[in-house]
């Protein structure tokens, strides 16, 4: 584990999943208008099968529809917010389980159609990094398979919002935030560090979202914020400021 995955253990057991719940509009409609980009960019199934890696208190999979993800397993190194994530969403359809680390990946019963890594890459070095893109390069459909990542753009207003968010919330985020990526290099940035990224996968989107919609909240409320920052389709966003880069890949059929 990374020293800015240990420090992911100081986190609130269901803390995140609180704040989108319950939090002041702005971090509401952050984290609801995130886990909705992300699942707006997988396939319409139904009946897909869903990897959540990094799911923390399982706040994603609790918005992720049954009839279109049939099978959902969101994972994560920390019992704690994993025994939350079961007692308050595991269902027939939607388990939850601890491992030890990204090395276990691939023990893990796939194969998947879709896989989801929201803001994990930030948080490990570039060797579980690499890890990762291997682990899910092994559960992933060869052929159709989909990963979604997302990061914060520091090509962005980020490095400001992480600034005051260091210094008034619970959250210390420069101790966290370990692997910086920005959206002009993202893509070249990864290829260094995966050599094996474009055998294993085929790039299809590369965006940003979290431009101005979340802070909109606070004026127009967070349904209408989430409503307006969904009405643009991924593939018809090109500003590359967003705070959050939102990635998808194609699993290839090239053996791991």
């Amino acid at each position: 584990m990374s020293d800015s995955s240990k420090e992911l253990t100081t986190i609130p057991v269901g803390h995140y999943h609180r704040v989108m719940e319950t939090g002041n509009p702005i971090r509401r409609a952050w984290h609801l208008l995130k886990f909705s980009r992300v699942l707006d960019a997988f396939p319409p199934g139904p009946g897909l099968s869903l990897l959540d890696v990094g799911c923390f208190a399982g706040s994603l999979l609790s918005l992720a529809d049954e009839a279109r993800f049939s099978r959902q397993l969101g994972v994560d190194i920390l019992p704690e917010q994993i025994q939350y994530a079961t007692e308050h969403f595991g269902t027939e359809r939607r388990r939850f389980q601890t491992i030890r680390s990204l090395d276990d990946l691939p023990s893990l019963p796939g194969p998947f159609d879709c896989v989801s890594a929201i803001e994990l890459i930030e948080h490990v070095t570039p060797a579980e990094i690499r890890t990762l893109f291997r682990g899910v390069a092994t559960l992933l459909v060869p052929g159709t398979g989909a990963f979604i990542l997302s990061t914060p753009n520091y090509l962005s207003t980020w490095p400001l919002l992480e600034l005051g968010l260091n210094r008034f919330s619970d959250v210390d985020y420069s101790e966290q935030h370990i692997t910086r990526f920005d959206r002009l290099t993202v893509k070249s940035r990864l290829g260094r560090i995966v050599p094996e990224l474009g055998r294993w996968f085929r790039w299809d989107l590369v965006t940003t979202t979290h431009l101005l919609t979340p802070f909109a909240a606070a004026i127009f409320g967070v349904e209408r914020a989430c409503r307006v920052g969904s009405s643009v389709p991924h593939s018809r966003w090109f500003m590359p400021f967003g705070n959050l880069i939102l990635m998808r890949l194609t699993r290839t059929h090239e053996p791991v």
